[in-house]
């Protein structure tokens, strides 16, 4: 069999980077750079490997000079290494390689929809009272785009001394016109204690909010937003409950080849009586 080619090679370490758990990305990167022939191949790529991976994952950094927290993510970037903050009204500079903020400016005409922006401040005054309350690891970032409003809301929580991370990615987009919100939904954890097990969850619901006043019409967005994503986690908790009691025991071998329950007992005694033949 012939040696893989280096765009193959790069081809196969993005996809390990791009997959790496919440948490560990920089594990990976250094994991997929010691493989390599040639650590020169990844550098070629780390930009775009890094930029993907930072805005689909959402993180979040501290706003320059703004006291909250922003999202980086693909519905705010405005160019490449630059996201919107609107809550701070400034446009964020950022390295993805050094995973940090580097500068600020102003946001420039038409990088959001001014005709929503009345709206999209209600949005992010409920967005951010109800990540306060349920993500406290967490943050929002509401944006205007298309005549519509997004509310992308991350959360994290890295746990590596006993051996899990994950994170709760959800992204709603109302549509004025007609009073739909879709909200899509991801979840990724990793526990890796004596073994290598991941969650991964993908869906999509929607609901309707009542037109009204921005006020009234962010309310009852996010009330409903609330009430859609605790459902869901709820039928999480059910789901992986009844799994012990189903899915995981139907997995296990019922009785051993000898279709004999073992005496537990017995052997015990057997080892006791073999310990004192012993001395």
């Amino acid at each position: 069999m012939s040696e893989p080619t280096n765009e193959e090679l790069i081809t196969i370490a993005t996809n390990f980077l791009l997959n790496a758990p919440p948490g560990e990305f920089m594990e990976v990167v250094t994991d997929v750079r010691a493989l390599l022939p040639n650590e020169s191949l990844l550098n070629e790529s780390a930009g775009r490997t890094f930029r993907e991976y930072n805005t689909e994952q959402m993180i979040f950094v501290d706003a320059p000079g703004g006291g909250h927290k922003v999202l980086i993510s693909k519905y705010g970037e405005v160019s490449d290494g630059e996201y919107l903050d609107p809550k701070g009204n400034q446009v964020i500079q950022f390295d993805h390689i050094k995973q940090e903020v580097t500068g600020k400016r102003a946001i420039g005409s038409g990088e959001t929809d001014q005709s929503q922006e009345a709206l999209r401040a209600a949005f992010e005054k409920e967005a951010f009272d109800y990540c306060g309350q349920h993500y406290p690891h967490g943050t929002t970032t509401v944006y205007a785009k298309d005549g519509k409003i997004i509310v992308a809301l991350s959360s994290a929580r890295f746990n590596p001394h006993n051996f899990w991370n994950g994170r709760w990615r959800s992204v709603w987009t109302y549509n004025p016109s007609n009073g739909e919100c879709v909200g899509h939904f991801r979840i990724v954890v990793h526990y890796y204690e004596d073994g290598n097990v991941q969650l991964n969850t993908d869906t999509t619901q929607k609901i309707t909010v009542p037109s009204g006043a921005p006020d009234a019409v962010a309310s009852a967005a996010l009330k409903a937003i609330a009430k859609a994503e605790q459902t869901f986690q709820s039928s999480m908790e059910v789901n992986y409950n009844t799994m012990g009691e189903t899915t995981y025991k139907a997995l296990r071998r019922a009785l051993p080849i000898t279709k004999v329950k073992i005496d537990w007992n017995k052997i015990r005694t057997y080892r006791i009586s073999g310990l004192g033949q012993k001395q």
